[in-house]
């Protein structure tokens, strides 16, 4: 069992469909573990979840709610496997995610920070132990239109056990 902190982000129904379709032709390790998200705590082992819970309750309560606008998508490689990511990352709103998740990593949760890969604040949509295939990929969703805005609300706090993730408790940002 690992604990991790999510967004997920308040998006129109047609960009949503579009994000699952898209995770279902392309994605190889999407089973439907998880809805689109960003991810701001990574898996932590080594916490209670009463006290993960309170560190994070803490950490957002100076923080509002964010807006964000995607544009473009990056492929990034995976520093623990073979694959290839695709991932969604924000034009408008990378900053306050950015820094909404290093206000999380502080305090309690700061030994659990990986300072050996940087954070890009995102939504995987694909992968591939392929590496072309991730870059036709990319470059298919950055030569189009492609505009996704959308609002990140709260945090949800969840439990990763037995592939399934699951939302322990919502910490509402402020309006």
């Amino acid at each position: 069992m690992s604990l991790l902190a999510l967004a997920y982000p308040k998006i129109n129904q047609k960009d949503y469909q579009w994000i699952q379709e898209f995770r279902e032709e392309n994605d190889e390790l999407y089973h439907g573990v998880v809805e689109p998200h960003f991810t701001l705590v990574f898996p932590v082992f080594n916490q209670r979840p009463e006290t993960f819970i309170e560190e994070i309750k803490r950490r957002a309560a100076d923080h509002s709610r964010i807006e964000f606008a995607i544009r473009c998508a990056v492929m990034e490689k995976d520093a623990f496997t073979p694959y290839w990511h695709v991932f969604l990352v924000p034009d408008e709103g990378y900053s306050k995610i950015l820094k909404l998740h290093d206000s999380l990593y502080s305090g309690k949760l700061a030994d659990e920070l990986r300072m050996d890969l940087p954070f890009i604040p995102h939504i995987g949509i694909g992968n591939s132990i392929e590496q072309w295939t991730c870059k036709e990929l990319v470059d298919q969703i950055n030569y189009s239109d492609m505009e996704i805005k959308g609002t990140i609300e709260e945090i949800n706090v969840a439990e990763y056990h037995e592939e399934r993730v699951e939302t322990m408790e919502k910490i509402k940002l402020s309006p």
